[in-house]
C-alpha cells in the first residue's frame, strides 16, 4: 500500500500523527526560548617554556592539560571555591588546540555571568599546578645531590685510608727516582731500586681504585647538573604558568539561543514524528484485526469459488445443489410458472405486436427462473 493512499484511506489518524511532531516542535521551542541566557567565558593561553619549541610538544602538552583540566583534584578546587557543581564544571569545561600553534583555549560555559571568568582562571592555574611538578624536580635534584655527595666522601674515606691524595702522582715521583738510580748508579743504589720498585707496584691497585671513585664522583656531579637545570627549567615554566603573559586573552560573551533552540526543536519534531508514525502504524493494526473474519483470513474463498464454478441452479463438485443468489431467487418468485400464460391484451391491449414483446419478455423471465439455456438452431 502506498502512503499517499494510506494517509488518504485514513484522514484523522494522519492528522493527529502529523500534529504530534508539530506540537513536540512548539513546546521545545517555548521550553528553551524561556530558559535564562547562558554566558561563555573563553581564554586563550600559551605553552610555557621549553615544550613550545617543538608541535610534537606542544600537542603533547595541550593533551596532558585537556585531561588534567577535566581531573579529580582541580574540579574539586574550582568548585570549592566558585561554588559550582562537578557535573557543570565537567559538562562545561572545553579545552581546545588552535591549529597547530602553539596556543589553546580554555573555555567555560555557565548561566552566571560573574562565575564563568573565576571558573575559567581557576581551572587554569589549577591545572599548571598540577601539570608543571615542581616538587617532582626538586625531589630529583635532591637525590642527585645526595649520591654526589655520597661519592665525594666515599672518595675522601678511601685517600684516608691508603695515607694519599693522589697515588698516581705518587706513582710518578717513585718511577722517577728509579730510572734516576738506573741511570746515574750509586753505592746500594740496587737494594733502593728494588724498594722503591715494590712502593710503586703497590700503587698500582691503589690507583685503579681511584679511578673508579673519581668516575663515580664525577658521574654523580654531571646528574647532579642535570638535576639542577631541570629544576631551573621547570621553575621556570612554572613562574611562566603562573603568570599573566601566559593568558594571552579571557572574554567573556552571552551564547546565542538560536543554535540551541534549532537543535532542541529539531530533536522534538524528529522524536514526535516517530511517535506519531508509531502510533498511525499500531492502530490500522488493531483495525484489520478487529474486521477480520472470525474464522480466520482463508475461510469464505473456497466457498466463493466453489459457488462460481457450479451452474446455476446446478450441482457443485462435491455433490451439493447450488443455492440461487438472492437475485436469482427474486426473480423466480416474480416471474410465472411455464404452464401459465399471460395474454397480450390483458397486459397491452395496444396491439398484436406489443403482445408478442410482451410474450417475449415473459420467456425471458422463465429462463432467467429456470437456468435454462437458449437452445435455438
Amino acid at each position: 500500500m502506498e502512503i499517499s493512499h494510506f494517509l488518504r484511506t485514513r484522514p484523522w489518524a494522519s492528522a493527529i500523527a502529523l500534529l504530534i511532531p508539530l506540537l513536540a516542535a512548539v513546546v521545545a521551542y517555548l521550553v528553551l526560548n524561556n530558559q535564562p541566557p547562558r554566558y561563555t567565558a573563553t581564554a586563550t593561553v600559551s605553552v610555557p617554556g621549553s615544550d613550545a619549541n617543538s608541535a610534537s610538544r606542544v600537542g603533547l602538552f595541550v593533551a596532558n592539560f585537556a585531561e588534567l583540566a577535566k581531573s579529580g583534584p582541580v574540579l574539586a578546587n574550582v568548585s570549592t571555591a566558585n561554588g559550582e557543581s562537578r557535573a557543570d564544571l565537567e559538562d562545561g569545561v572545553v579545552v581546545t588546540r588552535i591549529g597547530q600553534s602553539s596556543l589553546f583555549t580554555v573555555a567555560y560555559t555557565g548561566d552566571d555571568q560573574a562565575t564563568v571568568e573565576p571558573v575559567v582562571r581557576g581551572v587554569i592555574s589549577g591545572t599548571f599546578g598540577n601539570l608543571v611538578q615542581v616538587s617532582d624536580s626538586d625531589a630529583e635534584l635532591k637525590a642527585a645531590q645526595d649520591t654526589y655527595t655520597a661519592a665525594v666522601a666515599a672518595r675522601t674515606a678511601y685517600q684516608d685510608q691508603i695515607g694519599t691524595l693522589q697515588p698516581d702522582r705518587d706513582y710518578t715521583d717513585l718511577s722517577t727516582r728509579i730510572r734516576s738510580l738506573e741511570i746515574t748508579p750509586v753505592f746500594g743504589g740496587q737494594a733502593t731500586i728494588n724498594q722503591l720498585s715494590a712502593q710503586r707496584d703497590a700503587l698500582v691497585p691503589q690507583i685503579r681504585q681511584m679511578q673508579e671513585l673519581d668516575q663515580a664522583v664525577q658521574a654523580a656531579a654531571t646528574q647532579r647538573d642535570q638535576a639542577t637545570q631541570a629544576a631551573a627549567s621547570v621553575q621556570r615554566a612554572a613562574a611562566e604558568a603562573q603568570s599573566t603573559s601566559t593568558i594571552q586573552d579571557l572574554t567573556v560573551a552571552e551564547e546565542s539561543p538560536t543554535s540551541r533552540i534549532l537543535q532542541g526543536v529539531g530533536v522534538a519534531a524528529v522524536a514526535g514524528l516517530l511517535v506519531g508514525l508509531t502510533l498511525l502504524l499500531a492502530s490500522d493494526r488493531l483495525r484489520r484485526r478487529r474486521v477480520a473474519p472470525a474464522g480466520g483470513p482463508g475461510t469464505a474463498a473456497p466457498v466463493a469459488r466453489e459457488a462460481v464454478a457450479a451452474p446455476r441452479g446446478g450441482r457443485t463438485p462435491s455433490g451439493r445443489t447450488a443455492a440461487p443468489s438472492e437475485t436469482e431467487a427474486q426473480s423466480t418468485e416474480d416471474a410465472p410458472s411455464s404452464g401459465d400464460t399471460v395474454p397480450a391484451m390483458d397486459v397491452l391491449p395496444a396491439g398484436k405486436g406489443l403482445g408478442k414483446l410482451s410474450g417475449g419478455a415473459t420467456a425471458a423471465r422463465e429462463m432467467v427462473a429456470t437456468g435454462s439455456r437458449d437452445t435455438r438452431p
